[in-house]
């Protein structure tokens, strides 16, 4: 396994690339990159920093804000999330991981 992997991540519309070590976490390597990537917790908890992961993998044993077949689907928390390989990464996914979960929210 390598050691640095490639990050893609779609931020609002503006791509960005950076390399993240694997034992790293995107949201770490993102912001060492100069991305204001959404974050809250740090913890795997609040889904802030919630994304989709378009290609690759990553491991994130801690990520309890998301179900396991969600994280199937893949959805992933960035603060808690350490690649397994490059990645291709569409963030900003707070609102679609919380409908995935819990449904639509009702006012």
């Amino acid at each position: 396994m390598s050691d640095s992997f490639f990050v893609t991540v779609d931020l609002d519309g503006t791509v960005h690339t950076f390399g993240c070590r694997a034992d790293q976490t995107v949201l770490a390597a993102g912001e060492a990159a100069g991305l204001a990537l959404p974050t809250s917790c740090g913890s795997g908890v609040c889904t802030t920093c919630a994304a989709l992961i378009e290609s690759g993998t990553v491991q994130q044993s801690d990520a309890m804000g998301v179900r396991a077949d969600l994280q199937e689907q893949g959805f992933a928390l960035l603060c808690v999330s350490y690649p397994r390989s490059d990645l291709t990464v569409l963030a900003r996914q707070e609102d679609n991981l919380y409908e995935a979960q819990f449904g639509k929210f009702q006012k």
